[in-house]
Formats: C-alpha cells, sequence, structure tokens
C-alpha cells in the first residue's frame, strides 16, 4: 500500500471540483453512456466507426472522473491561519517583484490542483510557491526556477 500525503485546497477549490465531478456524472455521462448504446446497435465491430468513437469517449469521461474522486480523496481543505503573522503561507496573497525584470505580480498561494498563474493563483508546489514560503515582507528570495536562478522580493503580504 503507497503512502498518500494530503493535498491542500481551498473551500473554493474544493467546491469548483465537487461541481466538475457532479456535471461529468449527472450531464456528460448519461449522453456518452446514450450515445455508446446507440452506436452499439450498429454491431460492436471495427468498422463501426460510431461505436469506436462513443467508446472512446465514454473511456475518456471515465478516466477524468476517476481523476477527480482521486483528487477529492487526498486532498485537504485548508482555512484560515493558525499563526497570524506575516508569512507567505498557504492562502495569502502576495505581490513580488522579479528583481531583475521589474515585473510585479500579485498572486494567492494555492494547491497544485487549483493553481493557475494567469488568474493570479500561484501553487505552493511550484520553484517559485515553495521558494517564497515562510519568508515575510521585504525579504530577497533567490529562487531556483527551470529557466535559471531568479531573485524575488516580496513586496506585501495579505493574510
Amino acid at each position: 500500500m503507497k503512502a498518500t500525503h494530503k493535498v491542500p485546497i481551498t473551500r473554493s477549490g474544493h467546491r469548483r471540483l465537487l461541481r466538475e465531478l457532479a456535471h461529468l456524472r449527472k450531464d456528460v455521462r448519461p449522453q456518452v453512456l446514450d450515445d455508446l448504446c446507440e452506436a452499439r446497435g450498429y454491431g460492436v465491430k471495427v468498422e463501426n466507426q460510431q461505436y469506436l468513437a462513443a467508446r472512446e469517449r465514454h473511456l475518456r469521461v471515465q478516466k477524468k472522473i476517476d481523476e477527480i474522486e482521486e483528487k477529492l480523496a487526498r486532498c485537504e481543505i485548508v482555512v484560515g491561519r493558525k499563526f497570524f503573522s506575516k508569512r507567505v503561507g498557504f492562502g495569502t496573497v502576495i505581490s513580488i517583484e522579479n528583481l531583475e525584470s521589474g515585473e510585479v505580480c500579485r498572486f494567492q498561494m494555492v494547491g497544485p490542483w487549483e493553481s493557475d498563474v494567469s488568474d493570479g493563483k500561484l501553487s505552493v508546489e511550484s520553484p517559485v510557491g515553495s521558494g517564497v514560503l515562510g519568508h515575510a515582507e521585504g525579504d530577497e528570495v533567490l529562487v531556483q526556477t527551470p529557466s535559471g536562478a531568479r531573485i524575488y522580493k516580496i513586496l506585501s503580504i495579505d493574510i
């Protein structure tokens, strides 16, 4: 039996996963099963492209359902913070400046399944996220990224 660690997730991220799972189970899967039954009516043969496509779609939908169920089983909703110190942690909103380019970005620190940099959500497991974790306002942090070392300054932390 393999050991699994809990993955942090926000309440909104957990609700999003639950909504997606419900949509797949109640809306998408029944339609795919109807399509599959209809295609079976023409015979389960190699020449029946409608059946092969419906079966493939059914497998994809079921795989997505299984993935979401696995995520929900492994996630741990993190609410609030135990210590209200001005340190970067899960759920905090930070403003950081790339000291090389001068670019300033604002991110909410979230779990890996919620991460979307274009939407301002930075995973605590990403190179930058894990690099700034635990640091305070004003700290300059050297972060090893896939494209090389970067220095970030933490401008602000909102709890």
